[in-house]
């Protein structure tokens, strides 16, 4: 069969026209092939064609996936995965945008911690967890976190409670008890979290609002409300104080 036309496409495409089909080919293989027109090609050849082909739809793929934000090797890995190229054409791929040098992961790995340190409540360890889930190396890693200053660290606990204390309408020892589990969650350290937990000035609640719902509820039943007020998060200290002073 012969190549009979040419279309030019967006994207560095062109549908190429033959006597009995046609195909959406990239310009990197309409020159490498020197297809040209009244060229000669058999099944041999076309085949060879569609082949690399895919491969340079997937190349195009991946760089556009590239600019839309920076990449680490392995997301860019499981991107191709999922649309379904198959993994020698992947490795030759990465490879060859590895040769680009436009994946680094090292600054991968700090742009990554600068983001989640300016743009997110997450804390060390929950940065570093989630850059180990993506495969990067543990050692880099811990060298991009220890230069960053432990103030940093306190600075955004002390924002988040800051942020908490303003809407909260707990206990005083549930509220430090749920902000405790919180930013343990949010991989900080737990000394330091003690720390800045512990300048929080004590503060009793809507313990009056509660006392009178679980009074209506237990019928002045002191026992039933005394372990109600409990549950809801007040010491039995606290608790009894108030009843004392009824």
């Amino acid at each position: 069969m012969k190549v009979n036309k040419f279309k030019k496409l967006s994207g560095g495409k062109y549908k190429v026209y033959f006597d009995n089909t046609e195909m959406v080919l990239y310009e990197e293989v309409i020159l490498k092939y020197e297809l040209l027109f009244d060229k000669d090609i058999d099944i041999y050849m076309l085949d060879k064609i569609s082949n690399e082909n895919k491969y340079y739809e997937a190349y195009h793929m991946a760089l556009k996936y590239i600019e839309i934000k920076m990449r680490s090797r392995n997301e860019l890995y499981e991107y191709l995965i999922r649309k379904e190229f198959d993994l020698d054409m992947i490795d030759r791929v990465l490879c060859d945008i590895d040769s680009l040098g436009i994946i680094n992961d090292e600054v991968y790995i700090e742009s990554y911690i600068n983001d989640k340190v300016n743009l997110s409540n997450y804390g060390p360890d929950k940065i570093k967890d989630e850059l180990v889930r993506m495969d990067f190396d543990e050692g880099k890693i811990n060298n991009y976190l220890s230069n960053i200053s432990d103030d940093i660290w306190r600075e955004k606990i002390e924002k988040y409670i800051s942020k908490k204390l303003k809407s909260n309408n707990k206990s005083y020892y549930m509220f430090i008890n749920k902000l405790k589990y919180e930013l343990i969650s949010l991989g900080y350290d737990r000394y330091m979290i003690e720390e800045e937990l512990s300048k929080i000035e004590y503060f009793s609640g809507d313990l009056s609002k509660d006392y009178d719902k679980f009074n209506k509820k237990y019928e002045g039943d002191k026992y039933k409300i005394s372990n109600g007020l409990h549950r809801k998060g007040y010491s039995y200290d606290e608790i009894n104080e108030f009843l004392n002073n009824l």
